[in-house]
């Protein structure tokens, strides 16, 4: 079924057969927080004239529709979801907020365990060997996707979630190859990158140095931290003279010569769909040049640690801190308050300009649309039984 799915879609919007979700960055924008690049799977289904659910950028992410793919970080009540590759661990359980931890970090207690063995496979990371790593991209640069799982009930600010994360690369004696890469607000205000936070919008992230292997944020007040405002909902404006979606305050003038303000894009997509498509370019390029460099004995002896935060904890624990207050900062939220997030890795392309064969998609004719339309039937159908609904109806921001 998952093949006559996937041929459909190819078959509707050019997609290569690939291990996990392959995404094609093309001509979207982004914003830049730390050595990181966040795109918005909302505002790029927007961009190509498409709903927030809807278009080439709307990537299922509930467990079951993620089971097969190599997963850092899921929930369904508990149970183990998915096997990762041989030398990584399996996915660590994210919590329910309802119920359970206001917050998110690889805590033993809730690890799943590892596939095979991993060189210097830490307490407080996710780790994969780079053979295993290697063979699950297939030559394809790293992209880790996360979806947005909080409440879409009371106030606005109960919707966005404090996030961080780190990575880095050790060798078998466990020395730091290279430099770290962070996930980070770089040390500006908790908020929208539309109205002062801390992320640049097309920024640089060759500017930013995370130094070397593990660490903590250093920043964590309200006005000053390196927890990224992840989830609720932004604004744009497109124009004829604004090549992608600018982020700009919901409600502002626009700016540009023929330019339109949208209403609110939603981010926070509940399980069903990714809200974020995360790319580290300068990881990628370490990775590339470990892969065609080291053997194959090499690579399995080699490990990527990944340390990803989320929520905000109001106690003291002196090997994972500082983390954001749980108190509102800013008029926003920081703590999980729904739980079960997914995050995984996948793959992603970016095309350069003499590339045509591999252009971002555009608005479809009538006939790719009807095979979308298809594809996306197909696929309820098949994993109707599969998907975990949470209790509750869910608002959803639709775009006219």
């Amino acid at each position: 079924m998952k093949r006559v799915i996937g041929a459909i879609l190819s078959a509707a919007f050019g997609l290569a057969s690939h291990a996990g979700p392959l995404v094609n960055l093309t001509g979207l924008g982004y914003v830049q927080y730390g050595d990181a690049l966040s795109y918005s799977m909302p505002v790029a289904n927007y961009q190509f004239g498409y709903n927030t659910n809807n278009g080439p950028f709307a990537i299922p992410s509930t467990p079951g529709q993620i089971s097969s793919l190599t997963v850092l970080g899921t929930g369904s009540n508990g149970g183990p979801v998915t096997t990762n590759f041989d030398g990584m661990d399996r996915a660590y359980d994210t919590p329910s907020g309802v119920s359970g931890a206001t917050y998110f970090y690889a805590d033993p207690s809730n690890s799943r365990g590892t596939d095979g063995t991993v060189a210097n496979n830490g307490a407080n990371t996710w780790d994969t060997s780079l053979l295993a790593l290697r063979s699950f991209l297939a030559g394809e640069q790293m992209a880790v996707f996360f979806n947005n799982n909080q409440v879409n009930s009371g106030d606005a600010s109960n919707q966005n979630l404090a996030a961080w994360a780190r990575v880095w690369i050790t060798d078998a004696a466990g020395a730091n190859v290279g430099s770290a890469y962070e996930l980070s607000n770089m040390g500006g205000a908790y908020n929208l990158v539309s109205q002062g936070g801390g992320g640049v919008f097309l920024g640089d992230p060759t500017a930013y140095d995370a130094g070397f292997g593990a660490g903590n944020p250093t920043n964590t007040a309200a006005g000053s931290t390196d927890f990224v405002l992840a989830g609720g909902a932004i604004c744009v404006e497109t124009g004829p003279a604004l090549p992608v979606p600018v982020p700009v305050p919901c409600g502002s003038a626009p700016a540009s010569p023929g330019g339109t303000v949208s209403s609110a894009i939603n981010h926070n997509l509940g399980a069903d769909h990714v809200a974020y498509t995360i790319l580290f370019p300068e990881l990628n390029a370490a990775l590339g040049g470990l892969f065609a460099g080291l053997t194959d004995a090499e690579l399995a002896s080699h490990t990527m640690h990944v340390d990803v935060r989320l929520g905000c904890r109001n106690t003291t624990d002196p090997t994972l801190n500082p983390w954001m207050s749980c108190d509102l900062a800013n008029g926003f939220g920081t703590a999980l308050n729904n739980g079960y997030e997914q995050f995984f890795i996948g793959a992603a392309v970016i095309c350069p300009p003499t590339d045509p064969t591999c252009a971002p998609p555009q608005v479809p004719e009538p006939g790719s649309l009807a095979l979308f339309s298809l594809a996306l039937a197909t696929l309820s159908l098949a994993t109707h039984r599969a998907t975990r609904r949470r209790k509750g109806a869910r608002d959803k921001t639709t775009l006219a």
